[in-house]
């Protein structure tokens, strides 16, 4: 009995208050939702190995509309313009959103003989990511921090990008994920620098509370930088292109959660 108390009272200071009061994540739920994204990680390449998908670059892109949709889900969920229920929230929102995902990636299977099935992909999830899109838009209250977002994003990958133009490196090809996670952090900053916005993330809370949140761009881009050096060895293009698949959901993801909870004020 005593050992039954002791675990409900560790799942309710570790994982339920912080959900319950929104104080943001701890160590302890952070590792665990962490392992979980590399379980499912696993387990999702394994399953597109068999099914015989290519992943590659038409593939990411074609995920896209489902990466939108989980961050705009999050946010409406955050502004209670969706219901706060354990299947829109970490870490129950990403079995959601990966199971959408592979209805609508069986759908393309199905289809794939009549249809190109990395459009049918891009379809299926626009929809989603449309519809949820119209939700944020209506619920706008400033469209500031979109411009300053952009303005952020554009001046740091411009001279990323004449780098690449002159030099060839691993980065070629692959700024659309840099761009990505600079997305992510310009979300933060704009967030904390302008609007009061606080990060829920441990290790980047205790770092921005140390120097500031302009530290999440160096720390974002040499994170990146090193995973692609990492990756380049990689033989195996599936399993390369899936790690890239990873990277982009991770900025993606959290820059429009991050993006669509300012400009509606939540």
């Amino acid at each position: 009995m005593q050992i039954y108390l002791g675990i409900m009272d560790i799942i309710e200071k570790y994982y339920l208050d912080p959900i319950r009061y929104g104080t943001g994540y701890n160590v302890v739920n952070t590792l665990t939702y962490a392992v979980i994204l590399i379980i499912v990680a696993a387990l999702l390449l394994k399953l597109i190995i068999k099914l015989k998908i290519k992943i590659d670059k038409k593939f990411i892109f074609a995920l896209l509309p489902f990466m939108i949709f989980g961050g705009t889900t999050r946010a409406l969920v955050d502004g209670e313009i969706l219901p706060h229920t354990p299947l829109l929230i970490t870490p129950g929102i990403y079995f959601t959103i990966a199971i959408l995902t592979l209805c609508c990636i069986a759908i393309g299977l199905f289809l794939r003989r009549k249809y190109d099935f990395n459009r049918i992909l891009l379809f299926s999830g626009s929809i989603l990511a449309g519809v949820n899109i119209i939700l944020v838009v209506i619920n706008i209250e400033t469209i500031k921090p979109l411009l300053i977002t952009s303005g952020l994003v554009l001046i740091i990958m411009m001279p990323i990008y004449l780098f690449t133009l002159k030099f060839e490196t691993f980065l070629n090809g692959n700024l659309y994920l840099i761009a990505a996670h600079v997305f992510d952090a310009s979300t933060t900053f704009t967030g904390i620098y302008f609007y009061n916005y606080w990060e829920q993330h441990v290790l980047p809370s205790f770092l921005i509370g140390v120097t500031g949140a302009w530290i999440m761009f160096p720390i974002k881009i040499f994170i990146v930088i090193l995973a692609l050096y990492i990756a380049k060895d990689i033989e195996d293009e599936n399993v390369k292109n899936f790690l890239k698949l990873i990277i982009f959901i991770l900025g993606i993801g959290p820059g429009t959660r991050n993006l669509s909870r300012i400009i509606m004020g939540v």
